[in-house]
């Protein structure tokens, strides 16, 4: 399953990785920010595009996601204290996302929401509209859970509008009070941290409801695994919420006593409801909630209380307004700048217009026309008309010397003078600003097509990466089908007393366990072991009354793999069946995996391992059966000897291999023949075990899953019945039957 997941670096999105990555799903990561320096540790691949880049398209067509989740409420992209420009750029990236998801025509796309949607107030939002006053930090805090609030809002709404209209399988998921451990107080929205940083930055708590219900991250995204694997979904906009619940009297308490303060609760309940057109999730997907609301305050408390400076700061908002109002100055300063200088200049082209008047040589010449077009040529209309009009109040200023104003009026050559220098000022200024318009359009063009190329260019290489490493997997790496089959497929050469050892070794391989055992089903009740690749494999014992598993039992018998979850004692931590005619043939069992492989992709695997050895094993069962009924001496338990060596051929190898015991008894059988020695003795011995006879003259006995030290009590038999033996540790008659 290939999940993309849309949203920021946080503790949200971490999480959701987290559980999709256990469960074997392929995670791509949208993060929001070009070129962001942070990069996901788990994730196959991650893009660092913005949510309204037209690259997004690509990158959808690329990854090609079953699912998509879009963070929304919990992306940390957004910063709502800057107002309609943040609601603006949520609304965009989210719909630019839902129009290439729509391009796929597949998959499910997943909008997640929260509780702060019932913090809208219409009027409260038309006041911030229209407010033309700076805000206080107090308000803007205020502000930005309002801003939030609708652009949540109007994102189910284009959720729930978009599945309508396209028929897209497009939800949104509105989850309830959301609360989790974070040492960033931006991230976290559930009220126990917002009365908590309350209390440390204002000495207060501030109760806006009746209840605290809250639910933990680790439910929510367990229930989000559950919903993206729903086939069938009846609506458009769920809520998930806990049962589970305190009085935010209580809360207010519990936080009083944690932090040894008492400080008076105040009341600031809002009456806003919810979307009518909302269904609960639990409704349609089975919903478990392990943490209970009091566990949960008590941990976000603690959590707080270990990064109380952090949570008692409070100063970010206020920050973010101070350093608007520096840059707002800053961009006051900028824009002020032309207009000083060009008072500055002025002030030398005025003396030097006095000086020139009277002189024989540059009577003619006009300094104010020079300086106004030097302004013209440089800053363009605005500051040539600045400029003009300096030099009109100078030129006045300069006839008044001689002559009165009211003369200085009624001569026509002002205002020829006048026009003269404003039409070439303002004709000048225009095809500067042109001009400039001109080449700051290119320029934009030029950078868009660059940045398009150059984000091309990115996906471009991510997908060559990805399909190089594709290419590697199918070939090389030993989870993908072809290299399973190719590893499998060697049982089919073994010979049937060694398939058994030899399917040991291979489940440990390809699902990378070192304590691997299979059992061999004898009857209804008792398996009995066949290989094991550790002596901690064998815990269970050489025979075991597998029906007494009850839970592991069950599930085998429906054919699917067995998890121990709970890790029970006594159990291994994963279990599969091959079955013969729909009955348990076998019990391959896998003691030492990790808690991160116990996934649904894990178990997966290792259903297609035992698939693929099933044929195999099901073969050597048979000729078990064949040599426990057809090979043996007539009216003995005495193996024939062909078939008596094949068997101790394959005991010894795996032996060697470390993935059997066995024990190896030589018996003189004195005055009688063979026959008549295994007749005596057969009933001394478990059905497990084999006697045969090497020509030799001598009685041979291998007692399969049994050490020399452990064969003390068969031994001893052998001597109460009164025949000599010895325990074979090397050759027996020069051939490869020792260790």
């Amino acid at each position: 399953m290939r999940v993309l997941i849309v949203g920021a670096f946080g503790t949200v999105t971490s999480a959701i990785i987290r559980k999709f990555g256990k469960e074997g799903a392929r995670i791509y990561a949208l993060t929001g920010g070009k070129n962001s320096e942070n990069r996901y540790k788990k994730v196959y691949e991650q893009y660092d595009f913005s949510y309204d880049n037209n690259c997004i398209k690509e990158v959808f067509e690329s990854v090609n996601p079953d699912v998509t989740i879009f963070t929304g409420a919990f992306d940390s992209n957004f910063e709502w204290s800057s107002g309609y420009s943040e609601m603006v750029k949520f609304g965009a990236g989210l719909y630019n996302c839902l129009n290439a998801f729509s391009f796929l025509n597949h998959g499910r796309f997943i909008f997640l929401s929260s509780n702060e949607v019932n913090s809208f107030d219409e009027s409260t939002y038309k006041e911030i509209l229209h407010s033309q006053r700076p805000l206080e930090s107090g308000a803007i805090r205020t502000y930005a859970r309002v801003y939030k609030a609708s652009a949540l809002k109007n994102g189910e709404d284009i959720c729930s509008n978009y599945r309508k209209t396209t028929g897209s399988d497009v939800i949104a998921l509105r989850i309830e009070e959301l609360s989790f451990e974070t040492k960033k107080p931006e991230e976290a929205v559930d009220t126990c941290t917002r009365m908590c940083s309350e209390l440390l930055r204002e000495n207060s708590i501030t109760k806006e409801s009746e209840k605290y219900s809250p639910i933990y991250i680790t439910d929510v995204v367990e229930a989000l695994y559950k919903l993206v694997n729903k086939d069938l979904l009846k609506y458009g906009l769920y809520r998930i919420h806990s049962d589970s619940s305190i009085t935010q009297n209580e809360l207010a308490e519990l936080i009083n006593t944690s932090f040894d303060t008492q400080v008076t609760i105040k009341e600031n309940i809002s009456d806003i409801s919810s979307n009518d057109d909302i269904h609960d999730m639990s409704e349609e997907i089975e919903v478990k909630i392990f943490k209970d609301a009091k566990s949960c305050a008590q941990q976000i408390i603690k959590n707080i209380k270990n990064n109380r400076s952090v949570f008692a700061s409070g100063s970010t908002v206020t920050e973010k307004f101070s350093k608007r109002i520096a840059q707002y100055f800053k961009g006051m300063l900028v824009a002020l700048i032309p207009f000083i200088e060009n008072m500055v200049i002025f002030i030398p082209f005025f003396m030097i217009n006095n000086r020139t008047t009277g002189s024989t040589y540059f009577a003619r010449l006009d300094c104010y026309l020079i300086y106004v077009l030097i302004f013209a040529m440089v800053y363009g209309q605005q500051q040539a008309l600045f400029s003009s009009i300096l030099a009109v109040c100078g030129y006045f200023f300069r006839q008044m010397y001689s002559r009165t104003g009211f003369e200085i009026m009624l001569d026509y050559n002002t205002y020829v003078w006048i026009a003269q220098l404003v039409i070439l000022g303002l004709s000048v200024g225009y095809l500067r600003d042109q001009l400039n318009s001109l080449k700051a359009d290119k320029e934009d063009e030029v950078g868009y097509l660059d940045s398009r190329l150059k984000d091309i260019e990115d996906i471009n290489i991510i997908n060559a990466k990805l399909k190089d490493e594709l290419e590697t997997q199918v070939i090389n790496q030993s989870d993908s089908l072809g290299k399973i089959f190719e590893i499998t497929s060697t049982l089919d050469k073994d010979e049937p007393e060694e398939v058994f050892f030899h399917a040991a070794e291979v489940v440990s391989k390809l699902m990378d366990c070192k304590e691997v055992a299979i059992y061999n089903v004898s009857n209804r009740s008792f398996a009995r072991l066949m290989a094991f690749t550790s002596h901690n494999a064998k815990k269970l014992g050489n025979s075991i009354e597998y029906t007494k598993y009850t839970e592991m039992y069950e599930t085998l018998k429906r054919g699917d793999v067995y998890i121990n979850r709970k890790l029970e004692k006594d159990y291994p931590l994963m279990a599969a069946a091959i079955m013969a005619e729909e009955s348990i043939s076998s019990i391959i069992m896998l003691w030492d995996i990790s808690w991160e492989q116990m996934n649904l992709a894990q178990s997966n695997r290792l259903r297609v391992v035992s698939y693929m050895i099933q044929n195999a094993v099901l073969k050597a069962n048979r000729y078990i059966e064949m040599i426990e009924n057809e090979r043996y001496v007539e009216g003995t338990k005495l193996l024939e000897t062909q078939a008596f060596k094949a068997l101790l051929d394959a005991f010894i190898n795996a032996r060697k291999r470390g993935l059997a015991d066995c024990s190896i008894i030589k018996i003189n059988p004195g005055t009688k023949d063979v026959k008549e020695a295994s007749i005596d003795l057969q009933k001394n011995f478990r059905n497990s075990d084999y006697l045969g006879s090497l020509d030799d003259g001598y009685l041979y006995v291998l007692l399969a899953n049994t050490n020399n030290a452990d064969a003390g009590f068969v031994t001893g038999r052998i001597k109460d019945a009164g025949y000599s033996y010895e325990m074979i540790d090397g050759d027996v008659d020069g051939g490869a039957y020792g260790d």
